[in-house]
């Protein structure tokens, strides 16, 4: 993936961090257009994805004039909300990645795990900034929730055994330390290394096979040689030993995920954007907060329109169930520098 990433950006021109109109003042730049790229959702078209983008936006301006949203940018500037914006999907990170070197979109939106990936792996690519809520009150950190992203597996309907065989799994890894250890080692502190493969060891179990990306590195990692490795094959691993089953890896495109396991090709896909489950960062502080109205419509307007259940099934088909969020992120935007 480090090879590949730096020969997709190796011919790149070197571009103007938003490629997409003079700078107004210090907090903002006008817009002709902004163009955002972001992975393929299977529940959502680019239209509705867009008014999430414009409230993230308008989020991310207000956390950084809370200090929990430091900028990269290098006078310190965010984007204008209220510019005109669109927003492309990609099938692969690649491509995406492809499109922003050929200036076809302005920036990628990723979990932040995978931008300080793919920053630390390229130093031809930014993010906007960084995220610090050690200090933030409830509200603040109810907007940085919204924000989030939970990572679920994805199964159809039909399959609700082994959702919750899995479900049942999680939470003993969740309860011992295990689950969080796994982050820790092969995401939190991979983004600078070429993840490795974990091993499985073969039980007397049944074959589940389970379809994995590649796009989401170092959380859903395929090397060059289509060879999964890292955090993919690290919690595979050990939900194969705790559910006495073995898992075949099958490599498809982000896209097509709900194709895969509609057809049957796979039983299990690695990762759907699901809810945002025990996310640290904010959801005891959402339960708990005490906050004012205005500051609840505010909560609520990040979804620009959109009902609860549509946010929160962008990414799920009908037909299809999700295990509980083995890992949660929030997402940033990433441009060239």
């Amino acid at each position: 993936m480090k090879k590949l990433i730096a020969l997709i950006l190796a011919l790149a021109l070197v571009l103007p961090l938003c490629a997409c109109g003079e700078k107004a003042d210090s907090q903002t730049t006008r817009s002709k257009e902004m163009i955002i790229g972001t992975l393929s959702l299977l529940n959502m078209t680019e239209e509705e994805y867009l008014t999430l983008a414009r409230g993230r936006f308008g989020a991310l301006t207000y956390l950084a004039e809370q200090g929990a949203f430091h900028s990269n940018n290098p006078d310190g500037y965010l984007p204008d909300s209220s510019a005109d914006m669109k927003v492309v999907f990609f099938d692969t990170l690649d491509a995406m990645l492809m499109a922003l070197e050929a200036g076809d979109i302005t920036s990628g939106e990723v979990p932040v795990c995978v931008a300080e990936y793919l920053c630390a792996h390229n130093d031809r690519l930014i993010t906007r900034g960084s995220y610090d809520l050690s200090n933030a009150d409830d509200h603040t950190k109810q907007i940085a929730y919204r924000l989030g992203v939970g990572y679920s597996f994805l199964l159809t309907e039909a399959n609700y055994v082994l959702r919750d065989r899995i479900d049942q799994a999680l939470a003993e890894m969740k309860a011992d330390g295990t689950l969080d250890a796994l982050v820790k080692t092969y995401i939190t502190d991979a983004v600078n290394a070429e993840p490795q493969p974990v091993e499985f060891t073969r039980t007397d179990g049944e074959t589940i096979r389970v379809a994995v990306t590649g796009s989401l590195p170092p959380m859903d990692y395929v090397s060059a040689d289509g060879t999964p490795a890292g955090f993919n094959t690290a919690i595979l691993a050990e939900l194969s030993r705790r559910m006495n089953v073995n898992f075949e890896l099958v490599q498809v495109d982000s896209v097509g995920r709900a194709a895969a396991l509609a057809s049957g090709q796979v039983d299990l896909v690695f990762w759907t954007n699901g809810s945002h489950g025990d996310m640290k960062v904010g959801r005891k502080a959402a339960e708990e907060a005490q906050i004012s109205e205005e500051q609840t419509d505010q909560v609520r307007s990040l979804g620009g329109g959109l009902s609860r259940e549509q946010r929160k099934n962008k990414d799920i088909p009908d037909d299809t169930i999700t295990t509980q969020p083995y890992f949660s992120d929030l997402l940033i935007p990433v441009t060239l520098k």
